[in-house]
């Protein structure tokens, strides 16, 4: 008996601390019916870490970058109707709406709180939750039922559904689904492709940006806190040098403007610990007068 007793010990030590009361508190919110007539199939299932690449194929990276703790999932059903729900427990509330404003390109609607319903997928937050309803049949029939359970669900949830503060420093008037929260390098890498995002997000550093519609451009403006000053003027200086921008004061300041690569203009200058940098340009005039709306 004894081999038996000692694989059971290596069984239940290997169980990660707290995984069943983690389970237990979003499978509360994954209950037998979740909205009258919308019934479940099968029972809810749970991933922790890393565990979240048996869950998914592609994608778990961006989860991990803002905190992944865990996620429960379950399949529901109302008739012709069949949906996934899945409730992501993310590192903050802030990291929720990160999480969030990746997905928040479609159509507004009203759960009790902000929602986006695109493409057959109902996705909102609250507190640390970021939670996607998925239709797994017909998406044009699915709609209602997916706002329908999605407002029951967010009803259910704890937390408020507010943004980052460092949101209110950029100027209304983005472009819907373009404002994104970044806390780390990860979180940057679907929004620049050539390494900007590794250059501006060093330790400790946080940005939020967005694109606004201008003319013919796209203008994007980004607005990075540093923990320090010096940590501020060394992302800059690189990021300077990436693109090869002209200094327009003392260097030392950081302080640059310029035609980028890509035949636009950028305008870039940090005060304190803050960095502020617009790109998308049509001249160097108007990339310094985007630059100035940023807070």
């Amino acid at each position: 008996m004894r081999p038996i007793s000692v694989f059971l010990l290596i069984s239940f030590l290997a169980i990660p601390a707290g995984a069943g009361g983690q389970a237990n508190k979003l499978f509360a919110y994954l209950p037998a019916e979740l909205v009258t007539g919308v019934t479940a199939c099968g029972k809810p299932e749970h991933f922790i870490g890393k565990k979240l690449f048996d869950y998914m194929d592609g994608g778990a990276e961006l989860y991990l970058a803002y905190g992944f703790s865990d996620i429960g999932v379950r399949n529901y059903s109302q008739a012709a109707v069949k949906l996934t729900v899945e409730i992501y427990r993310l590192g903050s509330p802030a990291d929720a709406f990160g999480a969030f404003s990746h997905r928040s390109k479609g159509k507004a609607v009203e759960i009790g709180i902000p929602a986006v319903l695109a493409n057959g997928m109902l996705s909102f937050f609250k507190g640390r939750l970021y939670v996607r309803l998925v239709a797994k049949s017909d998406p044009t029939g699915a709609a209602e039922v997916l706002v329908a359970a999605g407002k029951s669900l967010a009803a259910k949830l704890p937390g408020k559904s507010e943004p980052p503060a460092d949101i209110a420093h950029l100027p209304a008037g983005a472009v819907g689904g373009s404002l994104r929260y970044l806390p780390n390098p990860q979180t940057a890498r679907t929004v620049w492709f050539d390494g900007e995002g590794d250059i501006l997000l060093s330790r400790d550093a946080r940005a939020v940006t967005a694109f606004y519609a201008a003319g013919d451009n796209d203008i994007q403006l980004t607005r990075v806190i540093y923990p320090t000053p010096q940590a501020a003027q060394a992302a800059c200086q690189a990021l300077v040098k990436k693109l090869e921008m002209n200094a327009v004061n003392d260097s030392h300041a950081c302080d640059a403007g310029g035609k980028t690569s890509d035949d636009v203009y950028a305008a870039m200058a940090v005060e304190g610990g803050v960095l502020r940098l617009s790109s998308g340009c049509g001249d160097l005039k108007t990339a310094r007068a985007w630059m100035a709306k940023i807070k």
